[in-house]
């Protein structure tokens, strides 16, 4: 693909940044610090990487974007933001599971090694008795989504398991395989996109790119027990 192709990855409490300049060109990473109400840190992080290679807007071929299941305000921030991009420059915009993102960063780290057809099962965003349960396997040596949805430990553990700080022990002592904590990085979101648009191709039309929750988010939940269904703007 000719052209620069930046990662985001804020569906955690850390986030990151990822761009490679050119195909074959090595990526740049950099950390994302913590959302406040001084600055800008996600735009200020891609300018840096930006100004770096000594690219301009019209240098972006692509943005891939970590979609969730994540933290509310950050998965927002990052597709707003990706949106936003893409209607100045007319990239093109490539949706990546953020599971996949970590059984990726898994890999890319070695501490999770996988053969082709290789199974694992992410664990995130658990609240009381359930979780978002993802599916994965080894596909042409990418992580890609098998299924994905909430579930109990019930359900059960295919392969090896990835989990975040929350969930339940019991994922855990259904496993049959290795645990692993879960880590997300901008590089993984990177890899993952570029294969993703080699095989499936960008998101059509951009506004198809928004947050995956696993649940409504409290926000509209608190708005709708105490106004209705109705959305704030309506």
């Amino acid at each position: 693909m000719a052209g620069a192709f930046l990662a985001i990855e804020l569906s955690q409490r850390s986030g990151s940044v990822a761009l490679r300049a050119s195909h074959g060109a090595p990526a740049d990473e950099r950390d994302v610090p913590p959302s406040d109400d001084q600055a800008d840190h996600l735009m200020h992080s891609i300018d840096v990487l930006f100004v770096r290679r000594g690219l301009g807007p019209r240098d972006l071929a692509a943005i891939a974007v970590s979609e969730g299941p994540g933290g509310f305000t950050g998965l927002r921030v990052a597709c707003a933001t990706a949106l936003a991009l893409a209607d100045a420059t007319g990239c093109r915009l490539v949706a990546v599971p953020s599971a996949v993102v970590a059984v990726r960063t898994a890999m890319r780290d070695g501490s999770w090694h996988a053969d082709e057809g290789a199974a694992a099962t992410v664990i995130t965003a658990s609240k009381g008795a359930d979780a978002w349960r993802t599916v994965i396997r080894i596909e042409d040596g990418m992580p890609v989504e098998s299924e994905a949805g909430l579930a109990t430990p019930a359900s059960g553990v295919v392969g090896a398991l990835f989990v975040d700080g929350h969930a339940d022990p019991a994922w855990a002592a259904a496993a049959t395989e290795a645990v692993h904590a879960a880590r997300w990085t901008a590089g993984a979101c990177l890899e993952a996109g570029e294969w993703l648009l080699r095989r499936m191709g960008p998101l059509q039309p951009h506004g198809r790119l928004s947050p995956r929750y696993p649940r409504p988010p409290e926000a509209v939940t608190l708005w709708e027990s105490r106004h209705g269904s109705g959305s704030p703007s309506g």
